[in-house]
Parts: C-alpha cells; sequence; structure tokens
C-alpha cells in the first residue's frame, strides 16, 4: 500500500501536537525548543527499591514511573545510595516533580532553571508520558 505510514489525528491544534512531542517543520518550526534537547531519563518502577538505584549508572536523578512511563515521582540518586539497598523508593520519592513540555524555548526553559536553581527537569506530555530529562548544562553550550 502506498502513501503516509504515519497519520495524526490533530485534535487541539499545534500547541497539543507539539506538547506531545510529535515533529514540525516550515517557517514556523519548533527552532530551539527543549524537545531538541533531551536526554534519555532513568526510570525505574514504583516498585523499585534503593537497591535498584545502582542500575540507573550515572544518573543523579531517577524518574519513577509506571507500566506506560507516566511520571509519578523522582528520587535523588546520590541520596538514595546512602540509603539501606531494601528501602521502598515509592515512599521517599518527590511526588508529581516539576515537568516542562517540549515545545518550550530553550531560553525559558534556562532561566527557569537558574531562577529555581534546578539542575534538571523532566520533559513530558500533557498526558504525563516520560520523554526524557533535560539538564541546565546542556543548554549553555
Amino acid at each position: 500500500m502506498e502513501g503516509f505510514t504515519q497519520v495524526y489525528d490533530l485534535i487541539g491544534g499545534r500547541a497539543t501536537w507539539t506538547a506531545f512531542g510529535l515533529p514540525t517543520e516550515g517557517t514556523t518550526g519548533d527552532r530551539r525548543r527543549i524537545g531538541e534537547y533531551l536526554r534519555t531519563a532513568a526510570t525505574l518502577p514504583i516498585t523499585a527499591t534503593a537497591g535498584d538505584v545502582a542500575s540507573a549508572a550515572s544518573a543523579r536523578a531517577v524518574a519513577i514511573v509506571d507500566e506506560r512511563r507516566v511520571l509519578l515521582g523522582s528520587v535523588d540518586a546520590a541520596l538514595v545510595a546512602q540509603l539501606p539497598p531494601g528501602t521502598a523508593l515509592a515512599p521517599i520519592m518527590v511526588p508529581a516533580p516539576s515537568t516542562i513540555r517540549p515545545e518550550l524555548r530553550v531560553g525559558e526553559v534556562a532561566r527557569r532553571l537558574r531562577d529555581d536553581s534546578l539542575d534538571h527537569l523532566f520533559v513530558t506530555t500533557i498526558a504525563g508520558v516520560l520523554l526524557g530529562i533535560v539538564h541546565r548544562e546542556d543548554l549553555h553550550a
């Protein structure tokens, strides 16, 4: 069959389209949008323990997600490393951490990170699905 390989239903307009992290192009394309600076975020399920954080490699922040990758919370890997390995993460995670959408402009996010003294922000869709993480130092390159 010939034709389009992917078709999207554009309900809600361009803002909704870009909030889901879908691609844009043309003269009003998303130049310097935060979605271009995403890193893969380390993730663990809600049932994870402090011992599981070691598997998140060198991540500073670990996202706690459900089976659909909806962001439920986050933990600081350095702080969790000091806990006994069997410690459940759910009771100690930061629930519903602050997030941003991929369509935000880089300058706006850089100012927010600076003004709020943040090292990183998680990037999600409007449905809360984790797309990745952006770090302050990545925006000053």
